[in-house]
């Protein structure tokens, strides 16, 4: 499969980037970095839309929101797949204050994932929400953080075994330790 993946140039989206494509997919890094900002959507959503799946990883204001929906509306009618990488956070009743903005941001995202879902649609979405995960080398989040390579793969082998089995996947929620 032909896959875009938003932020693909560090930390969850790089290293879904790199198990793809050693999986045999043909992957298109969309980045900040490589003059693909989420928020210039009109430049962005022609790339996507050429693919078979899309992985909304990058996070700027709302703007992975408005991604979604602008590439939903091309793909409602066709058998492709999004993935919107939200956050555990999302689903927690209190967070600091510095992070309500982002919080609210990624709510935001969850909202439209269940607004969108309930509507007549060949395009599957599926939610996953990361715990904390250990995007960089020098992140020292701690004993509570899982490292960003073993995550990855364990959303992707979840994907895989769901697929091979007829099974729908529609939501992961995964965090680290017991």
């Amino acid at each position: 499969m032909r896959v875009a993946i938003t932020g693909h140039s560090a930390g969850i989206g790089q290293c879904f980037a790199q198990i793809l494509s050693e999986r045999g997919h043909e992957v298109v890094g969309l980045s900040r970095r490589d003059g693909n900002n989420i928020r210039s959507l009109q430049k962005i959503v022609g790339p996507i839309v050429e693919c078979d799946w899309f992985i909304n990883n990058a996070q700027a204001g709302y703007a992975q929101t408005e991604l979604l929906y602008k590439v939903w509306h091309q793909w409602h009618d066709q058998r492709k797949l999004i993935w919107l990488i939200g956050s555990i956070m999302s689903a927690q009743y209190t967070v600091d204050f510095e992070m309500q903005e982002y919080k609210l941001q990624k709510q935001t995202l969850d909202q439209a994932y269940y607004n969108l879902k309930n509507t007549s649609s060949k395009c599957r979405l599926v939610l996953i929400r990361p715990g904390i995960v250990a995007t960089q080398p020098h992140n020292t989040a701690g004993v509570d953080s899982a490292p960003v390579r073993d995550w990855c793969e364990a959303v992707v082998d979840t994907w895989e075994y769901c697929k091979k089995r007829n099974l729908r996947l529609q939501e992961i929620s995964l965090g680290y330790g017991s």
